[in-house]
């Protein structure tokens, strides 16, 4: 009869075996397991001898994943990328009952979460009875829980868990302690609690904000020590609007001159106080901003000024390019890095792949129409990422940017960094943003964030690439120095503050 092996024996040989190599102890090249100095201890249940250097090294390598994770862990976040409404509005909206989702459970899984949810099986109506006001926690819970077991697994389930985990001290959602989460997450939102959860719970220096509550820039919060905000191109460029174009001149804009005119101001006015120029037309088209003259853009803008309807596609794209690359122009007089969504889109069911897959080949060919330009490649172009890391590696003003992505894929992004570091300057990498509108999932995320960050550099050491002693640089570099380097915070706090 074989000898039953339980559970806690298994768990001890497996952890040592995975200490080892083929030849002896991972990392250990002086005393392999096999040579004549292979002296050891004693393992008192089975008689046998265990080598004295494997019993260090897998010491040696807890102790180092250890002390990478309080390393991390104690450093500061930079957040390049949020959607954070403005607090005020978080506080006004909060007995407003046409207002959603519901200060309640709902509201953390009703962004992204909600994807993986309707991809599960949950329809359209029980996910608005999930983030709507008539039903309570407990109803919600029984609605939405065999959807979530289905996909609890997954990078943004994950994210969830870790916010209840960093606010409400609880290790899972369930139906004995959704009404206590939900009345906790509703009675911390008060003034202050943006700063309590980005600083205290996440442990972040400062946010970046994408706000989609103004077309072009953020004012009702101006940046401070805690949150700057990004200059919006969409409605005056990618995705041209009149509208918007109308309210930022002021007047009717016309012409395409006028048009122009209108960015100009735009950006002088914003400039200074922007922390970026961001744009996520890659959801809508492709990133081909061709050289379109204006002489061949002005008939066609007059046009659409007009209200002309008769416009075809490619006419539309071409005051689209026309206008978007005078804004990539103007990022660079005002040294402003721009910000592209690249890779996956949020949302399910309608992701065109291909034109993700096109991504990398569109912006090389902006960056070197654009040599002055800084460009930022959001969400590693997931899952394009090698070719992102390329070209990072190839040319000096593409940067790699992991906000979202480490909820996207955890696994793909613990690669990624290892991989970056190996390929590309650390300079051209920021790795965090959480990407989201309420702020309470920005906690879980950080806190996967720190995981994975700590993982990859870990396991970076343990292989021999990276030198423990090059850690604690690397990880003040890229989690907090190249953000506020590359950004340019210092300029965006003076300007802000009128000094």
């Amino acid at each position: 009869m074989s000898k039953r092996i339980d559970r806690r024996a298994f768990m001890g040989a497996t952890s040592l075996a995975l200490g080892l190599g083929i030849t002896g102890c991972a990392g250990s090249s002086i005393n392999p397991v096999g040579e004549s100095n292979v002296s050891g201890d004693r393992d008192g249940e089975n008689g046998k001898t265990v080598p004295r250097t494997c019993v260090n090294d897998v010491a040696h390598e807890a102790s180092l994943s250890a002390d990478i994770r309080k390393l991390v862990d104690k450093t500061p976040l930079m957040d390049t990328h949020e959607h954070l409404p403005p607090e005020a509005d978080r506080i006004a909206n909060l007995d407003k009952l046409d207002s959603t989702p519901a200060p309640d459970f709902g509201m953390l899984m009703c962004h992204y979460t909600d994807s993986d949810l309707r991809v599960s099986g949950m329809s359209g109506d029980d996910y608005k009875k999930l983030i709507g006001r008539n039903l309570s926690p407990v109803e919600k819970w029984k609605l939405v829980a065999p959807y979530y077991e289905r996909c609890r697994h997954t990078g943004y389930q994950i994210c969830v868990r870790e916010s209840v985990r960093a606010l409400y001290g609880e290790d899972d959602i369930r139906e004995d302690n959704c009404e206590a989460i939900s009345r906790r997450l509703r009675e911390q939102v008060r003034p202050g609690f943006y700063r309590r959860i980005l600083r205290e719970a996440a442990n972040i220096e400062h946010a970046q904000v994408n706000s989609l509550s103004n077309p072009v820039f953020q004012e009702i919060e101006p940046a401070d020590d805690l949150l700057s905000y990004d200059l919006w191109t969409i409605g005056i460029a990618s995705g041209v609007n009149r509208n918007t174009l109308n309210h930022c001149a002021g007047a009717e804009v016309t012409t395409l001159k006028q048009a122009h005119e209108t960015i100009d101001h735009i950006f002088d006015k914003y400039g200074p106080r922007a922390i970026a120029v961001k744009d996520q037309s890659a959801y809508g088209r492709r990133l081909n901003y061709e050289d379109v003259s204006d002489e061949d853009a002005a008939p066609i803008f007059a046009r659409y000024a007009k209200g002309d309807r008769s416009l075809k596609p490619e006419e539309m794209k071409a005051v689209q390019d026309n206008l978007f690359r005078r804004c990539l122009w103007l990022a660079a007089v005002h040294k402003l890095p721009v910000k592209l969504h690249t890779g996956y889109t949020a949302g399910h069911g309608g992701m065109d792949l291909a034109r993700v897959r096109d991504n990398m080949t569109d912006v090389a060919r902006l960056s070197r129409e654009f040599p002055s330009t800084t460009f930022v490649l959001m969400h590693i172009a997931y899952p394009y990422q090698r070719e992102l890391i390329a070209l990072c590696k190839h040319y000096p003003r593409i940067y790699a940017d992991m906000c979202w992505a480490w909820i996207i894929d955890p696994a793909s992004s613990v690669s990624f960094l290892k991989e970056f570091i190996m390929a590309a300057p650390a300079c051209k990498l920021f790795t965090f943003g959480g990407d989201f509108r309420p702020v309470e999932l920005i906690a879980g995320h950080a806190r996967v964030a720190r995981r994975g960050i700590a993982l990859a550099l870990t396991q970076l050491v343990q292989e021999g690439w990276l030198a423990e002693s090059d850690a604690p640089a690397l990880v003040e570099r890229i989690m907090r120095g190249n953000a506020r380097e590359t950004f340019d915070l210092d300029r965006v706090l003076k300007n802000q503050k009128g000094t």
